[in-house]
């Protein structure tokens, strides 16, 4: 059965509270501090930008499957994927393109050359801290990729103290999930290790076709599609006078997931994913109002694609990065000084023409708090080896109306660099897909205006957002080299995203909802698989050794395709979920998602879950 999600379930989620990510109790223990909006750190209410903050605490409450679960969910993303657990996912920030959007893992870059896009769907929760997403352009902070906006992955830290915890799960799909993190500190020493399992049979994702197919299976597709995940991450840091500090980190998730990949084949196809990051910083304090921070990193994203018998085809992307930051306290207001350099090399079975680039960049912000007035600048300048120049800025002002009330505006420009396969994939015929070296970055021009009201425990935000995108790389229009890619595309961005929150007397309320307009400016058309309606209502509560919560997201109708004659219906999802401490140190969570098993698609042709649940038993000394 289909369901619709209409105006009707917008209204609903317009007019009940809802708790954002940020919200985990009444009364905060912390103020919450955002680090993406302008790479400093900064009370999260003084942000001039759109972001959300999901904690720790919020993801273990919520019960999420995974980061592109936890990702739908939010305010301003839309997610597809084609298949079950594991399988190739897009985030849609604004109604942009996944290529549009920066994933950083502890501020390093995580990404594949080849195809734009990041593994959002083979990194585990079980290592992640804490989450940032910063909707709209970052490029004058960030660089390439960064037109719809940024999602920053936080891994666990330890703090002064042990912290050991232990995770086991199971639940429907023959799903399990075990995690074990050994966190703590000793004077100026802090370390962090977690390692982390996954398991699941999966379902089958791919709808049968029209026609059956003779052999020892009754139907194509009739097999389900499994997933695994072994994943770790660590960190140590020591501090060695007052406010230095020498610290490194790594992540790293390898992944496989089944699929079905041909009618006419019984091989039972699957991905390999690896996702990697290994970092080390050095942080000191060159006066009193004089930080500088020196970064080298690496990440490593690979993808390895079985789909028959044959050979394999392997794509491996690794970029190396160095970055140095300075933040100097000024009389009025915060400097931000910085230097990158990232080279990023392509190692795959298909031949490219070029398999390397590079890129130097120095960025420059400044960032004030003058009494009502508010004000935050940035601009940067990238060299990139393989098409030149490219600069873009960013400026935005608050202006506080009144204690309660805050207006802000701003205005951005973005680019996106063109894809190794955009470049340089090799041509079998003129009507196949293949690169164009000629390629100039996608670039893109946001103008934005927000509204805030907070009072208490109450808060709400609205903002409005038009990103006007240009150059944008697709399909040649001329029928004799369609294959061709071509900078010809532009696209108009524009929404409305409101949102309300209130924490009181033990309850956490909230609704949200996003109307959203994203086009090909050429045709008219709307653009693929993004909704005009988004919305989602939740609710929950914490009781002494008991806190429970309920969930409503959905989203509207959707096309499947650029000429907008395959309709992917809308949808509403219910999830609820509850949790009971024993004694300090257990907990027991129980998690149902889709409890109304809807039937509906987020690409043409690939199942979504329906009903499951899943039952987990954390130990945490407190």
């Amino acid at each position: 059965m289909k369901t619709r999600f209409s105006a009707i379930t917008l209204a609903l989620a317009a007019a009940l509270p809802f708790p954002s990510p940020v919200s985990a109790a009444d009364e905060p223990a912390l103020e919450a501090v955002v680090v993406t909006a302008t790479r400093q750190q900064r009370r999260a209410e003084d942000s001039l930008a759109s972001v959300e903050v999901i904690s720790r605490e919020d993801i273990e409450r919520a019960g999420h499957s995974s980061l592109v679960d936890v990702l739908q969910a939010t305010p301003g993303v839309q997610v597809t994927a084609n298949g079950g657990p594991g399988s190739n996912a897009n985030v849609y920030i604004r109604g942009s393109e996944a290529r549009h959007t920066l994933l950083l893992v502890d501020g390093i870059r995580v990404g594949s050359a080849s195809s734009g896009s990041a593994t959002f769907e083979a990194i585990p929760l079980a290592m992640i801290e804490r989450i940032e997403i910063l909707r709209g352009p970052a490029s004058a902070l960030y660089g390439s990729e960064a037109i719809g906006g940024v999602v920053q992955i936080f891994t666990r830290r330890g703090q002064r103290g042990f912290q050991p915890e232990v995770a086991v799960g199971y639940g429907s799909d023959n799903t399990f999930k075990g995690a074990v993190t050994l966190a703590g500190g000793v004077d100026r020493l802090r370390y962090s290790l977690s390692a982390g399992k996954e398991r699941s049979d999966g379902y089958n994702a791919k709808r049968d076709p029209a026609y059956w197919r003779s052999g020892t299976r009754t139907s194509y597709w009739a097999d389900d599609d499994g997933y695994r995940n072994d994943s770790a991450s660590g960190s140590l840091s020591i501090g060695f006078r007052e406010r230095d500090e020498l610290g490194l980190n790594f992540t790293h998730s390898a992944s496989r997931s089944w699929y079905d990949a041909s009618a006419l084949s019984y091989y039972d196809s699957y991905l390999d994913k690896t996702a990697s990051t290994l970092g080390a910083h050095l942080r000191t304090q060159l006066s009193a109002t004089w930080t500088s921070t020196l970064r080298l990193s690496q990440s490593e994203d690979k993808l390895l694609t079985r789909a028959s018998a044959a050979a394999p085809s392997r794509s491996q992307t690794v970029q190396d990065q160095l970055g140095w930051q300075n933040d100097i306290d000024l009389p009025l207001g915060r400097l931000l000084l910085a230097y990158e350099h990232v080279e990023t090399r392509l190692d795959s079975t298909t031949v490219y023409r070029e398999n390397e680039r590079r890129v130097n960049s120095l960025l420059a912000g400044w960032t004030a708090d003058i009494d009502v007035h508010h004000l935050q600048i940035n601009l940067r300048h990238d060299d990139n080896s393989q098409f030149g120049a490219k600069t873009t800025g960013l400026l935005a002002y608050g202006y506080d109306l009144t204690p309660e009330w805050r207006l802000r505006g701003s205005v951005a420009t973005a680019f996106n660099a063109p894809t190794f396969n955009q470049l340089y994939w090799p041509m079998s015929s003129p009507t196949s897909y293949y690169g164009n070296p000629d390629l100039k970055p996608e670039e893109a021009l946001n103008r934005e205006l927000g509204l805030r009201w907070s009072r208490g425990a109450h808060m709400v935000e609205l903002s409005y957002f038009d990103n006007k995108v240009k150059n944008l790389i697709t399909n040649n229009p001329n029928p004799a080299q369609s294959g061709q890619q071509v900078n010809i595309g532009e696209a108009r961005l524009k929404g409305l995203e409101l949102g309300y929150t209130l924490a009181l007397g033990g309850f956490n309320l909230g609704a949200g909802a996003d109307f959203l307009d994203a086009k090909d400016e050429d045709t008219g058309l709307r653009l693929t698989r993004r909704a005009r309606r988004s919305g989602f209502l939740r609710l929950s509560q914490t009781v002494d050794r008991f806190d429970w919560g309920i969930e409503l997201n959905g989203a509207g109708r959707r096309y499947d395709n650029a000429a907008n004659t395959v309709e992917l219906h809308g949808y509403a999802i219910l999830g609820a979920y509850a949790g009971y401490r024993i004694g300090r140190d257990w907990k027991v969570e129980v998690r149902g998602n889709n409890l109304l098993d809807k039937d509906y698609e987020l690409a043409r042709g690939y199942r979504t879950p329906g009903a499951s649940a899943f039952i987990n038993l954390r130990y945490a000394p407190r």
